[in-house]
């Protein structure tokens, strides 16, 4: 039966109809009756005949095809109605509208709750204000190829005109129930996480701003690799740029700081897992030297890890030279230029204390200005002035820079002499003393005679004694030079 055709169906029964009326004429013919009665019981007997054949024929098979059609009907209506409750349980615009009338075809809860019911009207003027036409911004041209088929779905994202929301949206083509090709728009609702980005943005407008007002290079290493990951203008500025590393940056090296001289801050961050404060001397980017005070800040990770370093760079330079300056000021003596006794007995006793580490002899000079008195009563304080300034450059002319030469005050002056290679003796350095003091007494023009008293004392190994000793002893045989008694 689920293979009869109307053609079959119609064969059928034509030839049933002209068979049972056949039957029926041969049955009738057989008896006598009248011409009504006749056609009134040959329709009887067709209808009798043929309608059991009509329901099995007939009525039966399209009963089964209208139960069918029912069927997938009810079963149409069922998945267009999940379909409806799907897209009105979604938290986002769902509309579907004409490509090229633009008339609103389907809308969600969702949307009625912003706009309305627009359904059936135009979607450029429901969703949109102040449109004289199509938006400008409208994406159906994105969404149909040149060939007409449809294509992959475009996202973008867009602050609708009417309620000023942003919206994270999905447009494409599809097919509509009637065939037409039509753009279904999934838009959701951005704009918390839109105010958390602006937020953000102007976080890190604000925190830029901080970085960059800073007068100091600030910069950011990572403490794995030792590159630069972040840097202010005045870190650039400095030649400590992004991607490089830092040892690289600060002090062209090859690899990282491992002196005393240079402690590496990072590894002393990651060390003590607190701040730091070094100082350095890097290399500026015209290949100077300066001097810095290095700030190390530590970052650690959500875990607790110390992944990186925040380091602030400050030019301590002009510092460094004025704390040399007043550094040199505290042991130099302001009329000769040699050093006074502070600085004497600091350098001095430095010596002593490595005196039995190193090779040759040490000794100690003890000498002072013979009659400074009567010059500055006779020829006044400004010669006597001269006659000390004249005995310190008579002493650096005659010994070495490396030697250490003091004035204690007044016109008393001492020399402290390291012959490591032990050819020097007291005699050696007496006569050297006298043949300077001699060509000064030479010169033309004199207005007195130039005269020294000194005491030579040597520094004994073997009976290791204090510098504040070896003063004593020279001074005693200076004492004695004086008199004019042998040393």
């Amino acid at each position: 039966m689920k293979n009869i055709t109307p053609f079959k169906l119609f064969f059928y029964l034509t030839l049933l109809i002209g068979i049972t009326e056949y039957g029926i004429m041969s049955f009738l013919v057989m008896f006598s009756f009248s011409p009504l009665a006749a056609g009134l019981l040959d329709s009887g007997l067709l209808i009798l005949t043929l309608f059991p054949f009509l329901y099995l024929l007939a009525y039966r098979p399209f009963q089964k095809n209208i139960l069918q059609l029912t069927q997938t009907k009810e079963k149409i209506e069922s998945s267009h109605n999940r379909m409806i409750t799907v897209l009105n349980s979604i938290d986002a615009i769902v509309y579907v509208a004409d490509m090229e009338t633009y008339e609103v075809l389907f809308i969600n809860d969702y949307m009625k709750k912003i706009f309305g019911d627009i359904t059936g009207q135009i979607c450029w003027k429901a969703i949109q204000i102040g449109q004289s036409g199509p938006c400008p911004f409208c994406t159906n041209d994105k969404l149909i190829g040149e060939d007409g088929v449809p294509l992959e779905m475009y996202r973008w994202e867009f602050q609708n005109t009417t309620n000023g929301h942003w919206y994270d949206i999905h447009d494409r083509a599809i097919r509509w129930i009637d065939g037409r090709v039509v753009r279904m728009e999934i838009a959701t609702d951005i704009s918390q996480r839109k105010e958390s980005e602006e937020k953000i943005q102007q976080q890190n407008l604000f925190l830029e701003s901080v970085i960059e007002s800073l007068p100091y290079p600030f910069y950011v290493i990572d403490v794995d690799s030792y590159e630069i990951e972040l840097s202010n203008t005045m870190a650039a500025q400095a030649g400590i740029k992004t991607g490089k590393k830092c040892f690289t940056a600060t002090h062209n090296s090859e690899s990282p700081c491992n002196s005393k001289e240079h402690e590496c801050p990072l590894n002393l961050v990651k060390t003590k897992r607190e701040p730091v404060i070094v100082e350095h001397v890097h290399q500026n980017k015209d290949g100077e030297e300066e001097y810095v005070e290095v700030h190390g800040y530590p970052i650690a990770d959500k875990n607790g890890i110390i992944s990186k370093m925040i380091e602030i760079q400050i030019d301590i330079t002009e510092r460094k030279k004025a704390e040399e300056k007043l550094q040199q000021i505290s042991i130099t003596d302001e009329m000769t230029g040699l050093y006074n006794r502070r600085g004497f007995f600091i350098l001095g006793e430095k010596q002593i204390q490595l005196a039995n580490r190193t090779p040759g002899e040490i000794y100690v000079i003890y000498a002072d200005c013979d009659k400074l008195k009567l010059i500055n009563d006779t020829l006044g304080h400004k010669m006597g002035d001269e006659f000390i300034q004249e005995t310190a450059a008579l002493l650096k002319e005659t010994f070495r820079m490396s030697d250490i030469i003091g004035r204690l005050g007044g016109d008393e002056f001492v020399v402290l002499l390291v012959e490591e290679a032990g050819k020097e003796s007291e005699a050696i350095l007496k006569a050297r003393l006298t043949e300077a003091i001699a060509r000064k007494n030479q010169q033309q023009g004199r207005k007195f005679p130039f005269s020294i008293s000194y005491g030579i004392t040597r520094y004994d190994r073997r009976k290791p004694s204090s510098l504040e000793k070896l003063l004593s002893q020279a001074d005693h045989h200076m004492y004695q030079d004086k008199k004019g008694f042998a040393v």
